[in-house]
């Protein structure tokens, strides 16, 4: 009995000294590497911090309008500035397709855009930019072009939907049902346009003054070949459409800032465009 005593005692301190060692052999848990139980946790921005995310339309790259795959030109900048409050996503369409573009669910604003009827759950801006079309000919073909009736003759390149744009006596001339119509073209790239005018010999072509400027300058072309007849009313003046009603009066808002603050004749100074009169000035536009 004595026996099987001690061997019972022996066999619990074996035992015990065993676990003793396992324990100071086991390694401390260690922290991470810059992490204690001192740190302060950062949470995550809250998303509802974040703008408003807008999908613009806008042109494709017509300088100095719309450059760079839409991240610089006028029209980006002024939208961009007019809407600090929001994100603006920018996807590039031909211009016959920006006008339908809200309509059809493609965007929440389109730049460019014209009201020529109204459109129920759409909101029309202000007027944002204005173009001064002229018609443009090469001192070397000697065509004389006065009025609008002086181009019923002659061919004429001009941008997709012109004829509804530049007033009735071009619209009446070129009408799609017209006889001068076989002498009418129109060119969805006005890179493509400007480009078809240089290459021909007696054309004429009907366009923004400042897209005929920069993208002939830019091909290498001089103005000093061409002749800049003003046949056309003073401007044609676009707008910006919108799905809600609320950011339309942002945009107005934000137009109104950039005039009054001096910003918009800025922009008009950084992209060289010449104007007779702006969106800023106080007399009424249509």
């Amino acid at each position: 009995m004595n026996g099987y005593r001690f061997y019972t005692a022996a066999s619990l301190l074996l035992l015990t000294a065993l676990f003793t060692a396992c324990q100071k052999s086991a390694p401390a848990p260690q922290e991470e590497s810059g992490v204690n139980a001192e740190t302060e946790i950062i949470p995550e921005p809250n998303a509802g911090s974040e703008k408003p995310q807008l999908t613009v339309a806008i042109s494709v790259d017509i300088a100095p309008y719309v450059m760079k795959n839409a991240t610089t030109g006028i029209e980006v900048d002024i939208a961009t500035q007019a809407l600090p409050g929001y994100q603006l996503n920018f996807i590039q369409l031909p211009y016959e397709k920006l006008q339908s573009a809200v309509a059809q669910d493609q965007a929440d604003m389109a730049l460019g855009v014209q009201k020529f009827k109204d459109v129920e759950g759409i909101f029309y801006s202000e007027n944002f930019i204005d173009f001064v079309n002229a018609a443009i000919t090469k001192k070397s073909a000697n065509l004389k072009i006065e009025k609008v009736a002086d181009l019923a003759d002659h061919k004429v390149l001009t941008w997709q939907d012109a004829y509804l744009e530049l007033g009735p006596e071009f619209e009446k001339l070129f009408a799609p049902d017209s006889p001068q119509r076989k002498n009418y073209v129109e060119v969805a790239d006005q890179s493509e346009q400007v480009q078809q005018f240089w290459d021909a010999k007696d054309v004429v072509i009907v366009i923004d003054r400042s897209i005929f400027n920069a993208i002939s300058q830019a091909k290498g072309h001089k103005l000093s070949e061409v002749d800049y007849a003003s046949i056309f009313p003073e401007a044609t003046y676009f707008k910006a459409n919108f799905e809600e009603a609320d950011v339309r009066d942002a945009f107005n808002a934000g137009l109104k800032k950039l005039c009054s603050s001096g910003e918009y004749a800025k922009l008009l100074k950084k992209y060289n465009i010449e104007l007779p009169n702006t969106i800023c000035d106080s007399k009424a536009h249509p």
